[in-house]
């Protein structure tokens, strides 16, 4: 497995320092890992960006370990989920030119996953929206991979399910081993439930403020190696099934971003080590 880092590690400095592709870039080569992840949402217009991203591995030498979608298909206005498929259509075109080994991408976000009804009807939106994209995929030949994020789907066995419903071999999963938690699910077992599927990594982490059992969990990000999950169980489950793609730090937390990033490569780096020894 190689280590990568996630665009959004470093948005809030992004944003606040004006960074551009090659301002991340030189960061993330300095940081000592192989690959970086950008992310469509902080890419601004899509015209010249694929030139802003070659450029920037080029003079780096970094490769291109996936490049992020910024989806909601769970829209209840027609003309909203229209123009989210388009919009993931047009940046799939960006990710052929760059040749993005992945195209992380989401299913939608929902309020309440205890609302059966309103669970079925985001599950149904998802499904439309990534039948549509998935074709344009497929055209293009570049490999979607769906996260567990924003609750639709949350858990590994929603990934798997929404993934074999739609049926096609370019689209698989992004596990994030952190998100699983919103759904409850030990990052561990949803790995482990998507394992098969999966395309590509988010290490992440997450400290849990409540008890186990409650109906929901409480948490909060941070500094990987800090929190709850396992994530040496996590790369473990990943090896037995096979997986031998890129392990992507995705830094959440509150810390500045350097400093949380580095602590959190540095962890990153223990835990991957150890595996290989």
């Amino acid at each position: 497995m190689k280590k990568s880092i996630c665009h959004y590690s470093f948005h809030r400095t992004w944003q606040s320092e004006q960074w551009s592709c090659d301002d991340l870039a030189d960061t993330v080569r300095d940081l000592g890992v192989e690959g970086i992840d950008y992310h469509v949402g902080f890419l601004g217009d899509r015209e010249g960006a694929a030139d802003r991203i070659r450029a920037a591995l080029a003079r780096t030498g970094l490769e291109l370990s996936g490049l992020s979608m910024s989806n909601d298909f769970n829209q209840e206005e027609p003309a909203a989920l229209d123009a989210q498929i388009d919009s993931v259509r047009q940046w799939l075109r960006v990710a052929a030119e760059v040749e993005a080994p992945v195209s992380r991408i989401f299913g939608g976000h929902i309020d309440d996953r205890s609302n059966a009804a309103q669970l079925a009807t985001g599950f149904d939106r998802i499904l439309h929206g990534l039948g549509e994209v998935v074709r344009e995929a497929e055209r293009l030949g570049v490999v979607l991979a769906l996260e567990n994020h924003g609750g639709l789907p949350c858990t590994g066995e929603e990934q798997v399910d929404v993934i074999r419903k739609i049926g096609s071999k370019h689209l698989q999963a992004t596990i994030d081993v952190g998100n699983y938690m919103q759904g409850r699910q030990e990052a561990h077992d949803g790995t482990a439930a998507a394992a098969s599927c999966a395309a590509y990594i988010h290490f992440k982490d997450f400290h849990r403020t409540n008890d186990r059992d409650a109906p929901a969990w409480d948490i909060v990000p941070c500094i990987v190696g800090r929190g709850d999950i396992d994530h040496a169980k996590c790369l473990d489950v990943l090896r037995q099934s096979g997986y031998d793609g890129f392990v992507a730090l995705e830094y959440e937390g509150p810390e500045d971003e350097r400093i949380g990033v580095a602590e959190s490569v540095a962890f990153m780096n223990r835990v991957m080590e150890g595996m290989s020894g």
